[in-house]
């Protein structure tokens, strides 16, 4: 047993320091000399509103609209302990990429059992372009994806042992994973169905037992309530509204029925420009519309768009079920250029055609393997319902990726099943 482990310890080696030197050259080789994305790497101003954090600024007493906390305020601790040097928060991206890497091996072989899927899952990690992309800039993309998949393998930990220590982490990760982006608030219920439904003939144990089996969900969905009720009580206080986390909604919902025409999803136009403009324009109008300008308030422009959303959902449900539609598809290609979108696009084809090799055997051998897919589902459906887009799918790619590495080493051990053998550990 231990000379079985020396090899899947080295492999955590390999793919620690592998990542790690890939993201670093990424970021001060590859990244400044590059044209195929923007280089400019604070487009949305999370590097000055985490230098106000620093400072003692906090969030200027605003609230932060369509933004969640955890993003900035990591990047003002960063400020705050080591001082405003942006490279520190690249660094830093680059060790949470690490930290990607190294936990998507571990749930290839806890899912799977299989040490050479977690090696492949690894490695792809680390040389995906959608991660590599995102790691120089300031973007809340790195933190996200880190935060969804340490949920993914806390959750993983959690059906393996249903124990109430891994009950508090997988809803700690889970409040995480929503403070950076509110997408993954809804996700323990879609979990708990799933685990209700596998669990399904001891639903009918005498109830003293069935509290037993239910329990440790409950403390799940408590402790990630806990873990983002500061930051609801702070809106609260700064609003007077009853905010979990975020406002947005009714805003994705009504972007989404211009980012799926035609024009943009077939990329003939760009969507981040073409599709933003018109967006904003159709905002700034409903706004002026009430004598209010948009975005001066979130919470005003919330319910001025909510109003609109629900107007447009009860005049055009078919164009609701359309648009929706299209966004499962669009979640996974369109990016903001025909490049860039041909590129997310063929390889998230192919890691689903790897994913789908891989799903017989994965019945065969009893695996669970609805840890893996449940995550990508339901971010693919619930933002195809609202604004789908290329980026959108980042969080959830390592998770496909450790399907479509078990594919992979399915596809590799039936080629050549004398000479590489997958194997089964721990």
């Amino acid at each position: 047993m231990t000379q079985g482990r020396k090899p899947i310890h080295r492999d955590a080696w390999v793919v620690a320091v592998f990542s790690l030197l890939v993201s670093l050259i990424a970021v001060f080789v590859i990244f400044p000399s590059q044209s195929l994305v923007s280089n400019q790497p604070d487009p949305y101003e999370f590097s000055a509103l985490g230098k106000a954090i620093a400072r003692g600024e906090g969030f200027h007493g605003e609230m932060l609209g369509r933004r969640a906390p955890l993003y900035p305020l990591l990047v003002g601790a960063i400020y705050f302990v080591f001082g405003e040097h942006e490279r520190l928060v690249q660094i830093a991206q680059c060790l949470m990429l690490a930290g990607i890497c190294l936990l998507v091996r571990d749930i290839a072989i806890r899912v799977y059992e299989r040490p050479r899927a977690g090696l492949i899952a690894g490695l792809a990690c680390a040389v995906h372009p959608s991660f590599l992309r995102y790691v120089p800039d300031f973007h809340l993309e790195v933190l996200l994806t880190f935060t969804v998949t340490l949920m993914v393998w806390t959750s993983v930990r959690f059906r393996q042992e249903s124990t109430y220590s891994r009950a508090v982490a997988f809803g700690v990760a889970t409040g995480l994973a929503s403070l950076t982006k509110a997408v993954m608030l809804l996700y323990p219920g879609v979990f708990g169905l799933f685990w209700l439904w596998e669990e399904r003939a001891r639903l009918r144990a005498p109830l003293s037992k069935l509290v037993l089996l239910v329990l440790p969900l409950g403390l799940v969905a408590v402790s990630m309530a806990l873990t983002i009720a500061p930051w609801t009580a702070r809106n609260y206080a700064v609003s007077g509204k009853l905010v979990p986390i975020s406002t947005g909604l009714s805003d994705a919902f009504l972007r989404g029925f211009v980012f799926s025409k035609t024009e943009y999803i077939t990329l003939r136009e760009p969507p981040y420009t073409g599709a933003e403009n018109e967006v904003n324009a159709q905002f700034r109008a409903l706004c002026a519309a009430e004598g209010k300008v948009w975005e001066q308030d979130p919470l005003e422009t919330e319910a001025i768009l909510g109003k609109e959303a629900k107007r447009k959902l009860a005049a055009e449900p078919g164009a609701a079920i359309k648009k929706a539609l299209i966004g499962v598809f669009t979640f996974w290609y369109q990016m903001t250029s025909l490049k860039t979108s041909l590129v997310a696009g063929v390889m998230a084809l192919g890691a689903w055609i790897l994913a789908a090799i891989g799903v017989p055997q994965a019945r065969r051998e009893r695996r669970r393997q609805w840890l893996v897919f449940a995550p990508v589902l339901y971010l693919n459906f619930f933002l195809a319902a609202l604004l789908s887009l290329g980026r959108y799918s980042v969080p959830v790619l390592p998770t496909l990726i450790v399907a479509s590495a078990f594919g992979l080493d399915v596809l590799l051990s039936r080629l050549w099943p004398g000479k590489l053998s997958g194997g089964a550990g721990a």
